[in-house]
């Protein structure tokens, strides 16, 4: 016959086994600091939707990649732009980046040159898009206009 101890000690370890395959499980969640449009005009990284983000469109070029980024978790979509180095100090273009909404709706930035030997990333604040489509515009420093299709 089994003591009381160990039938407590086998009951014991059967609750923690029980429990550590339910956390094990587990979805993994992330928290983010805003949803829908109280995202829109936000940074997708500080408030933590640009962690499920992906590219729904690019147009690349030799020079850089101009992106659509998508949140499922947040609803919002946002422009990015990689600016490519050669692998030598190089100076990338300065110019507007802009998400545009089919609405009109437009959230941008305007960042400098820069010159490095890395690729730079650049990326407007969010607008809240779960029915709109969107599109990425990069407008460069003399004035040639670059967009991806909408998404």
């Amino acid at each position: 016959m089994m003591s009381n101890k160990k039938r407590l000690a086998t009951f014991v370890a059967a609750i923690v086994l029980m429990f550590s395959a339910m956390t094990l499980s587990s979805p993994a969640t992330h928290a983010v600091g805003c949803y829908g449009d109280w995202c829109s005009g936000r940074d997708a990284d500080a408030t933590g939707c640009s962690a499920d983000a992906v590219t729904t469109q690019v147009y690349n070029n030799k020079e850089f990649s101009l992106q659509v980024r998508w949140s499922p978790t947040c609803k919002t979509n946002w422009a990015r732009i990689v600016m490519y180095s050669p692998g030598w100090i190089k100076c990338t273009s300065n110019g507007y980046l802009k998400a545009v909404q089919d609405t009109g709706y437009t959230q941008q930035i305007f960042f400098d040159t820069v010159c490095a030997a890395v690729s730079t990333v650049h990326y407007t604040p969010m607008i809240y898009s779960p029915v709109h489509r969107v599109r990425a515009v990069f407008v460069n420093q003399n004035n040639f206009t670059y967009s991806t299709p909408w998404s």
